[in-house]
């Protein structure tokens, strides 16, 4: 009861250990056979330490039951939450993938769109230069049909009176430009032949001027410019066959031993040394002071700029340079005599080099543009006539 004293819940409990009944202690001298049998079972005691004893030990089991459901349901809640952290992990990374893969599928929906776009205006550009280019060969198409039209209605006359146009400005080019009265008198003559075949009086005025121009080309053609080039050009390759001054040398004769007499052997020696002596003696007249002889690499250079005056004269003559076109000869023949042996072959192109310094270069050519200011007041009035008509 609750108002008993401690002591005497102590002497209750000494009284009933006092109760309890010592299991006597086994015998040491039993047999062996004893040992391995089973204890014996703890006899049961129905004392009020055991039931007592009871319910605590019941109370621990179940107290180690719940902590072990704590322990089960903690660790389940910790794998529950891992699997959860696992996943929307995954879930994170799979949705960062799928926003980068679409971020890559917008930028190349837009480059596609742009790419369309951009070959969408092409297209149109295209279009349009296609549309230009049609109507451009349209026109053209127009105006090559007008122009076939135009010349359906042309007759023999028109083609005839344009040839004869065009003979004369090239007879004028060729007399204003290249300086060919030869060329030019001919150009003329074809054109009057053409003239003279359409039979028209009108035309009258136009041949007469021809006339005229044809009679002035002729007098100026006397000069032929064509011959003094070629003449030019033959001096430039005979000058290069000509011989360069050398200083006389003497080289002694092997006299070979005769029987004659000394009378005819000393007359022999003394006709043979007056014959060297007079190729030694050589008279010139110099105005300026005598030069030593040439080196080779001289010569070579001296020849060169020979044929290089010629060609100089050769190309004053076709510019029409009279003064350009002496002063190359006056130089190549002055080389010939200051620097070539006195022989015929020298001296025969130097009296060639003079004879071609005198032609003329530059012959008057005369104005022969009036028979085509005649054809063009004759085609204007032709023109009237035509449109007049229609």
């Amino acid at each position: 009861m609750s108002g008993d004293k401690p002591e005497d819940k102590k002497d209750v409990n000494s009284e009933s250990a006092s109760a309890v009944p010592v299991p006597p202690e086994p015998s040491v001298s039993k047999s062996q056979d004893a040992k391995s049998a089973p204890p014996p079972a703890p006899p049961k005691s129905n004392s009020p330490k055991d039931k007592a004893a009871k319910p605590k030990r019941s109370g621990v089991v179940i107290a180690l039951l719940a902590l072990l459901i704590a322990i089960l349901a903690l660790a389940l809640t910790a794998w529950q939450y891992q699997q959860e952290y696992l996943l929307a992990k995954t879930e994170a990374s799979a949705t960062s993938d799928l926003k980068a893969e679409l971020q890559t599928l917008s930028a190349s929906q837009t480059e596609l769109v742009a790419s369309f776009a951009a070959q969408r205006e092409a297209l149109a550009q295209l279009r349009l230069d296609n549309s230009s280019q049609l109507n451009a060969l349209s026109r053209r198409s127009q105006e090559l049909e007008t122009k076939m039209q135009s010349l359906t209605t042309v007759d023999r006359q028109d083609w005839l009176l344009a040839e004869v146009e065009y003979l004369l400005r090239l007879a004028n080019q060729r007399a204003q430009l290249s300086h060919d009265p030869r060329a030019a008198a001919q150009l003329l003559s074809n054109a009057d032949s053409i003239l003279r075949e359409l039979d028209d009086a009108a035309l009258h005025p136009v041949r007469a001027e021809l006339a005229k121009e044809i009679s002035a080309l002729q007098n100026s053609a006397d000069v032929d410019i064509e011959g003094v080039y070629l003449t030019l050009q033959g001096l430039a390759t005979e000058a290069g066959k000509l011989k360069l001054y050398q200083a006389p040398s003497y080289s002694a004769e092997e006299v070979e031993e005769t029987s004659e007499e000394w009378q005819q052997r000393l007359q022999s020696g003394l006709d043979n040394a007056w014959a060297k002596l007079r190729s030694y003696i050589r008279i010139r007249h110099h105005d300026q002071n005598f030069k030593a002889q040439l080196a080779p690499e001289q010569e070579a250079a001296l020849r060169a700029s020979l044929r290089l005056m010629f060609e100089q004269a050769q190309l004053a003559l076709l510019a029409n340079r009279p003064v350009l076109y002496q002063r190359a000869l006056d130089k190549a023949a002055a080389w010939l005599q200051e620097y070539y042996q006195l022989d015929d072959h020298r001296d025969g192109l130097l009296k060639q080099i003079s004879t071609v310094r005198a032609m003329p270069v530059s012959p008057e050519m005369a104005d022969i543009s009036g028979s085509l200011r005649s054809l063009k007041v004759y085609l204007k009035s032709h023109r009237w006539q035509q449109e007049a008509r229609k």
